[in-house]
């Protein structure tokens, strides 16, 4: 599949959850044609940050060789970490289920 080349712009909306590492913001811009998802977690570094960039590209990649944003929800829910929190009436097991239910949001 050939690759699409990246614009110089687009838009895309953030969203901020509280996981049990954090406040985890995601940049998604998989209305565009060029389809990416940005991950960071708070102020932090390291192996947290760099599981979550790593994480963004394996979806972003996924999304643009057409993969349903549904997919990627279904695989993510539900991953549990060792720190749960509640966000309000909603639990958030991970980071990754985090990423999930913002997901979810945004198709809404």
């Amino acid at each position: 599949m050939i690759e699409q080349k990246r614009p110089q712009q687009q838009e895309g909306t953030t969203s901020r959850r509280k996981t049990g590492c954090g406040y985890l913001y995601l940049t998604d811009c998989t209305e565009a044609e060029y389809k990416e998802v940005f991950l960071r977690l708070g102020k932090t570094g390291g192996c947290p940050a760099a599981f979550l960039q790593a994480l963004a590209k394996v979806i972003s990649l996924g999304l643009r060789r057409k993969l349903e944003v549904e997919d990627v929800i279904r695989m993510l829910t539900d991953i549990s970490c060792p720190i749960p929190m509640w966000n309000g009436a909603v639990q958030i097991m991970s980071c990754p289920d985090a990423v999930a239910k913002m997901l979810a949001e945004d198709e809404k």
